[in-house]
């Protein structure tokens, strides 16, 4: 065991910070602050960097080739030559393009063999123009020709020595680079259910371990989620979303519920951390021989109270998971007081940490402010509407949309640093 990079000191001073007072400097109903967006400043210097609002290159189609039918996708990556690869879950295979977007190869499949997929889950690209993807307990690396290197299954058993840890369960991807990233879980214990309706809190412990799994590096524990106790007696059936914690009693997650946010990315990887309604992100350097805590990063974005059309949204999507009747919903979880104050994180191809605000609907545009290594801010960034993003490079954003038949497309945008 090498050491314990801990964060648990830092948790309660983060916690504490969705207790603090109302901006003194007022915000109206939009949350908004003299007509300025929240998380801005009057009168504002920070550079701006565009992503151009027309896609240089579009993948998906309706009808077609069944090269350019998705559904499901777990993810997609660019290569050096420009060529996008994206992984299918639905066929289990992965696909790539060329930058004009001619279908140039699928690689994998349904199925145990080598090379095949059964749940495949994260695709990355590492030195080389390697293909890497996780599938339940299997790393599988592809060269950039779709030709299989290698299939191998993680020796999950000898992660007992370290303690209760899973591989394949974690709030990151399990397999970055030659690292692994497990975590302890989040059973529930039957000796704390919840005999009432009330908050649940659910963490998981971090834990870096290379390959052979002959070492290990705890980073510390994390919140996951903070959920609610919610009495399911008297439904007309039990709600397929949720999970049943003791008798008459379930677990539900509330509008605009507290979670933990995490991303990995950069070269070599950056692996961030953040509480959704905290003021910082903690970001690990996972080098090649050791963890190293990297900076604490300060966000700009401003917590304030939800306007009615965001309030009515998280409603909405509440419902959506079938928790029981709206008024059901609406009798036993609690209405939130403020907005996530952190939304989404990205590790861009440079290191550069992404901080998204939080966003009512999936076809809203999300704003980011991007932060140096070292914790500087370094622009302002909007993404254009309904992107869903999953890599940013140096010049491009790549990220999932879907039209209004739910048709899922992959977008490569072009990034404009200044």
């Amino acid at each position: 065991m090498r050491r314990w990079i801990s964060l648990l000191a830092l948790l309660p001073a983060i916690s504490c910070l969705q207790d603090r007072d109302s901006d003194p400097r007022g915000r109206d109903s939009a949350g908004t602050r003299d007509g300025v967006e929240a998380g801005q400043d009057p009168g504002s210097t920070d550079p701006v960097w565009q992503v151009a609002p027309e896609p240089a290159l579009l993948l998906g189609l309706l009808e077609g080739p069944d090269a350019h039918l998705f559904s499901q996708i777990r993810g997609a990556t660019r290569l050096s030559t420009g060529t996008v690869v994206v992984l299918d879950g639905a066929s289990s295979q992965l696909r790539a393009f060329s930058p004009d977007g001619t279908h140039l190869w699928t690689a994998g499949g349904p199925g145990e063999g080598p090379g095949e997929m059964r749940n495949p889950t994260h695709v990355e690209t590492l030195p080389g123009d390697t293909l890497q993807v996780q599938d339940g307990l299997s790393r599988i690396r592809y060269a950039a020709d779709g030709a299989l290197i290698a299939h191998v299954r993680l020796a999950v058993g000898d992660l007992q020595k370290f303690g209760r840890y899973y591989a394949s369960e974690c709030s990151v991807p399990s397999f970055v680079g030659d690292h692994v990233l497990a975590c302890t879980g989040s059973d529930f214990d039957p000796a704390r259910k919840p005999r009432e309706a009330g908050p649940w809190r659910l963490e998981d412990e971090l834990a870096v371990l290379p390959w052979t799994l002959d070492s290990i590096d705890r980073l510390g524990v994390f919140l996951k989620e903070v959920g609610w106790a919610v009495p399911f007696e008297g439904l007309p059936r039990l709600p397929e979303q949720l999970v049943v914690l003791s008798g008459g009693m379930g677990y539900a997650p509330p509008p605009m519920a507290r979670k933990g946010v995490f991303a990995v990315g950069g070269w070599p990887r950056k692996l961030v951390v953040a509480d959704g309604w905290g003021d910082v992100v903690h970001a690990f350097d996972l080098a090649a021989d050791s963890v190293l805590p990297g900076a604490t990063i300060p966000v700009r974005h401003a917590r304030r109270p939800p306007t009615t059309d965001e309030l009515t949204a998280a409603w909405e999507a509440v419902s959506a998971r079938r928790v029981g009747s709206p008024e059901h919903i609406r009798e036993h979880l609690p209405a939130p007081d403020s907005i996530p104050n952190i939304g989404h994180l990205v590790v861009d191809e440079l290191g550069m940490v992404w901080v998204g605000s939080y966003r009512a609907e999936a076809s809203a545009p999300r704003s980011y402010h991007v932060y140096a290594t070292e914790g500087p801010l370094r622009a302002r960034v909007t993404m254009p509407a309904g992107v869903e993003v999953l890599e940013i490079g140096t010049d491009y954003v790549l990220g999932l949309t879907r039209d209004e038949l739910d048709v899922e497309r992959i977008v490569l945008l072009t990034l404009a640093r200044s």
